[in-house]
């Protein structure tokens, strides 16, 4: 018995001797769970505290790619209130992709700048073109393993989902046109490759995927997603019924997501007859103005999305440019623009924009600075 406490006290020294290992900072690496299923979601912390106070500090962490897995950034927390204490926190989404043991690797790097340089780099930054000088660290961790198992079967989901579908007729004219829309939504992993009606005999088929929102979160992507149709044809026709293989890893349970199939009445109406003014004036009238709406539906669907984003785009530039907007505009390179948005506490509003300078200043990534600077502008308009 003293000999298994002897050993575990000795495997946790080792720890946090490795944890602590390096003198400027401490860090430690989890996973909500170790032993999962493809494509289940994985929730990892990285967690790095300042040791040495004599600097200011502040950190970055970057995945390393893989084909094995998919990895997003949740959030990054930072704590720096007290003087020369920073402790950040990175929480990260990943996806196991493949049927075996992976390893999670992360680079990690420690920046430190003396108050000294920081004082003067206000001092030199008039107009915020100037970034602000970091003494980088990189620091080597221990990657994460997580074992991931196949699949029993092939599945189109994996996580809690439901499947809708909405239709209020089975019956129409030739002249006319059937709409139906399927609705996805629930938390997980999948969806993108979803189509619920792919083709009908003699039957035309117009199709739009409308992403009503999608957003990462610590249970995978919560998704509602929605597949609109219109259908028309000259003949009855099938819509079949639809059916999407999903699995639970929170019940551990394979399951099914179904819809009915439904037979569609095509009735015909004699052309002539709505060309005949004496006889079918009421008709011909009606079928002409039914005929409009149809197109106006069409129109609808398959330009909403342009319209909206148009209207946003507009109502975007009536506003005023912010301070934070000209200092970014100022900006003519990665470190100037790291800086300004770290300056003015825009770090967690574009983390995505901020990694991305990180790749390109401390890891060389060939990623194009007028693009990021553009998206960080519109953003602040």
């Amino acid at each position: 018995m003293k000999k298994s406490l002897g050993r575990i006290a000795f495997i946790l020294f080792i720890f946090f001797i490795y944890a602590d290992a390096n003198d400027l900072a401490s860090y430690s690496i989890s996973a909500n769970k170790t032993d999962v299923c493809e494509k289940e979601a994985i929730t990892i912390t990285f967690n790095a505290i300042q040791q040495d106070h004599t600097d200011n500090m502040m950190f970055s962490l970057k995945p390393k790619k893989s084909d094995d897995y998919k990895i997003i950034l949740l959030n990054k927390k930072i704590d720096d209130k007290k003087y020369h204490n920073s402790n950040t926190s990175f929480k990260y989404l990943l996806f196991p992709l493949k049927a075996k043991n992976i390893s999670i690797d992360f680079d990690f790097t420690i920046r430190t700048a003396s108050d000294k340089t920081v004082a003067q780099s206000y001092v030199d930054d008039h107009d915020g073109s100037i970034g602000i000088q970091t003494s980088n660290t990189k620091v080597k961790i221990t990657p994460l393993e997580i074992k991931v198992k196949k699949l029993e079967q092939h599945v189109d989901l994996v996580g809690e989902f439901s499947f809708k579908e909405s239709i209020k007729q089975i019956q129409i004219n030739q002249y006319e046109s059937l709409n139906i829309i399927y609705t996805l939504t629930g938390e997980g992993f999948g969806g993108s490759s979803i189509q619920p009606i792919k083709n009908i005999k003699n039957t035309t088929i117009f199709s739009e995927i409308n992403d009503v929102y999608s957003k990462a979160t610590q249970n995978g992507y919560k998704i509602k997603k929605e597949f609109i149709y219109a259908l028309s044809a000259k003949d009855n026709f099938l819509i079949p019924p639809i059916t999407l293989q999903a699995y639970s890893p929170k019940s551990g349970k394979y399951y099914k997501l179904t819809t009915p199939n439904h037979q569609i009445k095509v009735t015909k109406i004699d052309a002539s007859k709505l060309l005949d003014d004496e006889e079918y004036p009421t008709n011909t009238g009606f079928m002409i103005m039914d005929s409009i709406k149809q197109l106006f539906i069409y129109i609808i669907i398959f330009i909403s999305g342009y319209l909206s984003a148009k209207f946003q785009s507009s109502k975007l530039k009536l506003k005023p440019q912010t301070k934070e907007f000209k200092e970014m505009k100022k900006t003519k390179n990665p470190k100037e623009l790291l800086f300004a948005l770290v300056n003015n506490n825009l770090e967690n509003k574009f983390k995505k924009e901020v990694k991305m300078l990180e790749d390109i200043i401390y890891n060389k990534d060939k990623l194009n600075f007028t693009t990021i600077k553009n998206r960080v502008l519109k953003g602040l308009r």
